[in-house]
């Protein structure tokens, strides 16, 4: 059996599920940006052990939707903040790129169209990291000084990313959902916005296939 099937089953061998977390965002964050985030967590498990806690916008910004090939949140523009995590032990994001323990804001981002992510994943939608400290003004940012600030979080060129998919099953949010396919686990939640509330699929485990 190839190595690659053995990290497979190793990865879909493990328990990963979502429960409800009744604790304001943590003081590492700007006033500010507590403000806009929703006053309890998601908090995700791996075999029984916490591993990330999300607190999503109230009223995130949005704009209509409109028909993409590449982009499946379309109604959020780049740069908006979406939410805040908080990772209780050092871990690596979709592009394997390792990142410490802390807390983040996450904004939405779109890949560049460039040699260096080309085919790293179906569409180019993504949530950025950046460290709290560094991210105190909950408005609007320019993708060029997103990625600036998120590259501070892995200290590389390249900004520490979460993978966003858009939900292709029926169930009820907050919930984990499995991609086998991928070998993702998918984190289905919904974040409020100014046109009402937005299902959201925060890939919380795995990579892009050729990382």
């Amino acid at each position: 059996m190839t190595s690659w099937m053995l990290a497979a089953l190793a990865a879909l061998a493990q328990d990963v599920k979502v429960e409800p977390l009744p604790e304001a965002a943590p003081p590492e964050l700007a006033e500010a940006v507590r403000k806009e985030l929703e006053p309890a967590a998601l908090r995700v498990l791996r075999d029984g052990k916490p591993i990330l806690d999300f607190w999503l916008g109230r009223a995130v910004p949005v704009q209509p939707a409109t028909e993409s090939l590449q982009l499946r949140y379309t109604e959020l523009r780049a740069g908006t903040l979406v939410g805040a995590v908080k990772v209780h032990e050092g871990g690596a994001d979709f592009k394997n790129q390792k990142y410490p323990a802390g807390v983040f804001t996450m904004r939405y981002g779109v890949q560049p169209e460039d040699g260096d992510h080309q085919g790293t994943s179906d569409t180019k939608d993504y949530l950025l990291l950046s460290p709290a400290a560094a991210d105190a003004k909950p408005g609007g940012m320019s993708m060029e000084d997103l990625v600036k600030q998120s590259c501070k979080v892995v200290g590389r060129k390249h900004p520490a990313v979460i993978y966003l998919v858009r939900s292709e099953t029926a169930a009820k949010a907050p919930a984990v959902a499995r991609d086998e396919a991928r070998n993702l686990f998918i984190l289905e939640c919904e974040t409020g916005t100014s046109a009402g509330r937005l299902r959201l699929g925060i890939v919380v485990l795995g990579k892009a296939a050729d990382h």
